[in-house]
Formats: C-alpha cells, sequence, structure tokens
C-alpha cells in the first residue's frame, strides 16, 4: 500500500492575491445580477459549491438546478485573465515539499476549487502536473466528504492507498481529515491563525512547508 498525500490549495500551495474571489464576484454578478455576490462570505476551507450555496441564499436567489455549471463557464474565463493579472505566490518551500512527498507517496489534490478552478491555478504557477488526480469543490458540497473521494480515484488510478495525509491551512481541513480518517497537517500560510490551527487539533502543526518539511517527511512514511 501506498501512502497519499492530498494537498488543499488556497493558503497551503499557493496565493493568488484574491484572484478567486474577485473571479467569482464577477461571475455571479453576470449571471444573478448581484454585484459582490461573495463579498461578506468566509472562504477559507470551504467548497466552491458551498459557497454558491450561501451566496445564492444571501442574494435571495435559488440555488441551480445545474449545480453551478453556468456559473463555472463564466467564472473560469474570468479566472484565467486575472490570474495572469495578479500577484501569485507560492508558499515557502512548496516545491520541494511537493517533489519530497512525491518520492515516498502518492500526491492528489483535496480542495474546495472546483476542478476547473484548481486546474487554471496550478497551470498558473506550473504545478498541475504534479498531481493527477484529486477531490475537489464541484465533487461534494461538504469538505468532509472529500476524503473517500480522493481515495476512490486513487484506486482508479492504480493507487492502494495507506496511510492518507491531509495537508491545509483551516480547521476546516483539520475536520476533513478527521472525517475521512486521515491524518490532518496545518501549515500557518493562509487564512487562519496559529491559535485557530491550534484549536482545531492537526496531528502536525507547520509553521509553513520549508522549515517543517522534515516533520512533514517523517509523518508521511
Amino acid at each position: 500500500m501506498t501512502p497519499m498525500v492530498l494537498w488543499d490549495i488556497d493558503g497551503t500551495l499557493l496565493n493568488t492575491g484574491g484572484a478567486g474571489r474577485d473571479s467569482l464576484n464577477e461571475a455571479f454578478e453576470r449571471i444573478y445580477g448581484v454585484p459582490e455576490g461573495f463579498a461578506r462570505i468566509s472562504f477559507g476551507g470551504r467548497t466552491d459549491l458551498g459557497l454558491l450555496r450561501e451566496a445564492c441564499a444571501a442574494a435571495g436567489v435559488p440555488f441551480p438546478a445545474d449545480r453551478g455549471a453556468a456559473l463555472q463557464a463564466a467564472y473560469l474565463p474570468i479566472l484565467r485573465e486575472k490570474l495572469s493579472r495578479y500577484p501569485l505566490q507560492l508558499c515557502p518551500g512548496v516545491e520541494r515539499a511537493v517533489e519530497r512527498a512525491a518520492a515516498v507517496a502518492q500526491n492528489a489534490l483535496l480542495t474546495g476549487n472546483t476542478q476547473g478552478g484548481a486546474r487554471e491555478k496550478l497551470r498558473a504557477v506550473g504545478m498541475w502536473e504534479a498531481f493527477p488526480f484529486g477531490a475537489f469543490g464541484d465533487d461534494a458540497p461538504s469538505r468532509n466528504d472529500l476524503v473517500p473521494i480522493a481515495v476512490q480515484r486513487a484506486r482508479a488510478h492504480g493507487v492502494a492507498p495507506g496511510r492518507v495525509v491531509v495537508i491545509g491551512d483551516t480547521p476546516h481541513d483539520v475536520a476533513c481529515a478527521r472525517a475521512g480518517g486521515a491524518v490532518a497537517v496545518a501549515v500557518c500560510t493562509g487564512w487562519s491563525a496559529r491559535a485557530e490551527l491550534t484549536a482545531a487539533g492537526p496531528d502536525l502543526l507547520l509553521e509553513d512547508l520549508e522549515q517543517g518539511l522534515e516533520d512533514l517527511m517523517r509523518l508521511i512514511v
């Protein structure tokens, strides 16, 4: 059996400088005629489907029967354009950590982004090809349902997962790992303060993936 590392994107692998939120706001206004539909919604550790449900409720419009397909069709070109202009930044130590993990485990994604959004963000920093599969925000509205989906996809790719490690930057990521029977690693590079992450009780809390790489590798194997 092969260890599997499931990586969150925003705040864990990279920061987009607000490109995702701004793109969703613009797409939501284009589809529903409501400006700043996501302005007062907390994004940290959430799925895009869950965010859309909350935005629709706040705007007084029905949650779409197509589960946001029209919104995604509008969102992805906007996101692509903004990613070309916004100050994208990989979090400290990310490239080395992903490379080291790949030598001993199967890397995959576990993210609240839809698959299309994840692809656009990671392509913009040259990292999409590092993750052959994953579980995404258009798979389920609750992040807590995503670990079993990632495990199923691993098996479909011929991987028999052993230890599963979830790496994220919010208490929602820790809760997701717990719900899926996985090991929880939290990093202080994104949405949540160290005190919030400590209170969530991860198995390993890292300042960032550069300083904590050796601790992470010991946990994976």
